[in-house]
């Protein structure tokens, strides 16, 4: 099984969390749980704080979706 958990670096106390990425899209709201900060993720915010989780949890959505789409084809041909 993978880790689908994305690190994230609050911009107000700089703690590291995370968030699994199926969560992590333009709009998805999340609060530190350190220091409490509402994080709203926007593709657009010029927060590399922001960015850089959500780039990460979209290759993460590709790459899963691309493995499902490879297994399909296996079982397939398998098949």
């Amino acid at each position: 099984m993978t880790d689908d958990r994305i690190n994230i670096l609050c911009s107000k106390c700089n703690k590291p969390f995370n968030e699994r990425a199926p969560r992590l899209r333009t709009g998805y709201h999340v609060q530190c749980p350190h220091c409490m900060k509402l994080i709203t993720f926007d593709g657009s915010s010029e927060d590399s704080n922001i960015r850089r989780p959500l780039k990460a949890a979209r290759d993460f959505r590709i790459a899963a979706e691309e493995a499902i789409v490879l297994v399909a084809r296996f079982i397939q041909i398998e098949g």
